[in-house]
């Protein structure tokens, strides 16, 4: 707030402290009874006269001069005053300076006043002006004072100016008794710098230093405006800057101007303003009924966004707002420039603004957000329209991790962000999470189709609306006995895919290609890249591929597992500097290609040549072998070659 915003406050001040003025100027008229020469403190000089006649009461170029305890208090001129019968005394031309600690202060000029010296009561008339020091200036056509009742009113309109500024009531009022002044029917007091305060009525409480607005009133500056039905305003001692102002029974702000077509609203039960040390007004707003609500249109990086809280915080400077609160319970809505609308809700949030517009929000404490199908929690958030996402931390001194939940799946992780054009979400440290309908290869054993797929990894990325689940940095993902293990994981739910690459290895149940041994030996597959599509039926490893299971061992350059509409394996292809061992026999088998069929338990194996060769360095070679597993029994077929060695006799 800049200090000509806060000048109708002075100015409304300085109303006040004239028409008390106006009625010490009254009350000093009682000092003259029959205008008689006073007798405190009076010296040649004090009293004078230009002419007249003193028996009748009446004085030409009257002047009138009051001590107190050596202390100019007071000098009173006028042109002529006249005692009359009927107990009224006229004055007319009446000038009355007042002094304050011996140096002048106000003024009072007047065309004309009439004083009874029965009733005591005054009236004064024909333009009433009262000039402060500061260049201040009152002005009113008539008025009356009642001396039962010690109360002043001005009967006509009350017009104020200073500097610029302008203020106006068609009543006003001074009761003596309580030291209040009363400003009624159309106040208006407007600042120099536009701000316009207008009211039904205003009370100035002069000992309290206290302004009251008991009907309400209304605040305007440029493009701000702000309605209550009751207001206070506490002042600083002699009449100095406001230092607070209390609003209740339903405030109502509005201000405008912070971007082209963008405003702020607000609405609560009760808002307090109290300026502090460093001349910055602290307000809390506050609610026992509806909420707090406080709602930007308009703004950078979002079209609208509303907040509903218990409890509003604000620091509002010379500069504009600086940031805002909001404490025991806090709900968001907002509707980005990109992206789906937003809910959430937390304990507490922090609104941050740049240049009096709103930036950034904060939630702390049990946050949940939802933007789409998405729905993010954690203990804290920051909303950034124009950094375009959305941040989730988790608690660096506690248990509470963010959670981010769609209707496939869940991550927990230490942080996580949102972002606004397409809907992706990026989590980071310690990623842990599921996927639920999903089916990685075949279920066997104890595994059923309703497990869902977990996954752990440093980062994950979530894009397509929840669809696509990228992983990175020591990647694991599995789903009951099927472990797949990467430095790179990308699965694609609509269409059952799993890219994997780095360091790629996998772990099989042995039955899961109908092998024989023990359920709880393993299948594993290590291979530089993973790729598996439930539509085509395959899952293809690549580079330098190493294969083992309770019996066998195999290497090559690439390896393909082949599925059925049941997502059964059917068969087994290698590729590329084939070798398979037979870890009970020792017979090594080698080719350029290698097929195995699930049904018939019979490998082939191709190439020029095809070589099968055991532990004492016997050799078969040819173009292709068939090794049927079921039997053990192994032929080779096309240019046949064998290179036999006896075993030796003692």
């Amino acid at each position: 707030m800049s200090e000509s915003s806060r000048n109708w406050i002075r100015r409304l001040t300085t109303a006040a402290m004239l028409l008390i003025l106006v009625a010490l100027a009254v009350t000093v008229s009682q000092r003259f009874r029959k205008f008689r020469t006073p007798v405190t403190e009076v010296s040649r000089g004090d009293v004078e006269s230009g002419g007249g006649d003193r028996a009748i009461g009446v004085y030409t170029g009257f002047e009138y001069v009051e001590r107190v305890a050596g202390k100019l208090i007071f000098e009173l001129m006028s042109k002529r005053t006249l005692g009359l019968s009927s107990g009224w005394h006229e004055i007319e031309g009446v000038r009355l300076q007042f002094y304050r600690d011996g140096g002048p202060g106000p003024v009072l000029i007047a065309d004309g006043a009439s004083f009874n010296i029965q009733t005591r009561d005054a009236r004064l008339e024909g333009g009433v002006r009262i000039e402060m020091p500061n260049g201040a200036v009152l002005t009113t056509d008539a008025g009356r004072f009642e001396a039962s009742s010690r109360r002043f009113t001005a009967n006509s309109d009350v017009y104020f100016f200073s500097g610029a500024s302008f203020g106006r009531a068609r009543n006003a009022a001074y009761d003596l008794e309580r030291d209040e002044v009363i400003l009624s029917e159309g106040v208006v007091l407007t600042a120099d710098d536009g701000t316009t305060l207008s009211a039904p009525s205003a009370v100035y409480q002069r000992s309290k230093q206290t302004i009251l607005f008991r009907d309400g009133g209304r605040v305007q500056l440029r493009d701000a405006e702000v309605k209550a039905p009751k207001m206070t305003v506490v002042l600083e001692e002699n009449d100095g800057p406001p230092i607070r102002i209390d609003l209740a029974g339903g405030v109502e702000a509005r201000v405008g101007g912070l971007s082209e077509g963008g405003w702020v609203e607000a609405q609560m039960e009760r808002a307090i303003a109290e300026r502090d040390a460093r001349g910055r007004w602290q307000i809390d707003a506050t609610t026992s009924g509806p909420w707090v609500t406080i709602r930007f249109r308009g703004g950078e990086g979002y079209f609208e966004r509303t907040l509903r809280t218990w409890i509003l915080r604000a620091v509002i400077s010379d500069n504009g707002i600086l940031n805002l609160r909001a404490e025991k319970g806090v709900c968001i809505h907002e509707i980005p420039a990109e992206g789906p609308p937003r809910w959430g809700e937390a304990e507490e949030a922090r609104v941050w603004f740049s240049d009096g517009q709103a930036t950034d929000v904060e939630l702390f404490q049990d946050v949940v957000l939802r933007a789409g199908d998405l729905e993010g929690r954690g203990y804290r958030a920051r909303l950034s329209p124009q950094a375009g996402l959305t941040m989730l931390h988790g608690d660096p001194t506690g248990p509470e991790r963010v959670l981010l939940l769609n209707e496939r799946g869940r991550v927990s992780c230490d942080r996580a962000q949102i972002f606004n054009q397409d809907g992706r979400a990026e989590a980071r440290g310690n990623v842990q999470g599921s996927i639920s309908d999903v089916s990685i290869m075949k279920n066997v054993g104890n595994d059923s189709s309703d497990d869902p797929a977990h996954f752990a990894a440093e980062v994950l990325e979530v894009s397509g609306e929840g669809a696509v689940y990228h992983l990175r940095e020591n990647t694991r993902f599995w789903q009951g006995h099927r472990l797949l293990l990467a430095d790179d994981v990308v699965y694609q739910h609509e269409l059952t895919t799993v890219r994997a690459a780095g360091h790629v290895r996998t772990t099989l149940p042995a039955s899961h290609l109908e092998l024989e041994g023990s359920p709880e030996e393993d299948v594993v597959v290590v291979a530089r890249s993973l790729d598996f599509s439930q539509a085509t039926g395959e899952a293809i490893y690549r580079g330098n591929v190493r294969y083992s299971d309770p019996k066998h061992t195999l290497a090559a350059a690439e390896l393909t597992v082949f599925f059925d509409e049941n997502n059964e394996v059917t068969a087994v292809e290698a590729i590329g500097a084939v070798e398979l061992v037979e870890l009970e026999t020792g017979r090594r088998m080698t080719g350029q290609r290698a097929r195995r069929e699930v049904a018939t338990q019979a490998v082939t194996i191709t190439g020029n040549p095809v070589r099968l060769s055991d532990d004492a360095g016997n050799v078969v070679s040819g173009s292709s072998l068939t090794w049927n597993q079921a039997d053990g029994t192994v032929a080779v077929a096309g240019g046949t070659e064998t290179i036999y060695y006896p075993e030796e006799t003692p």
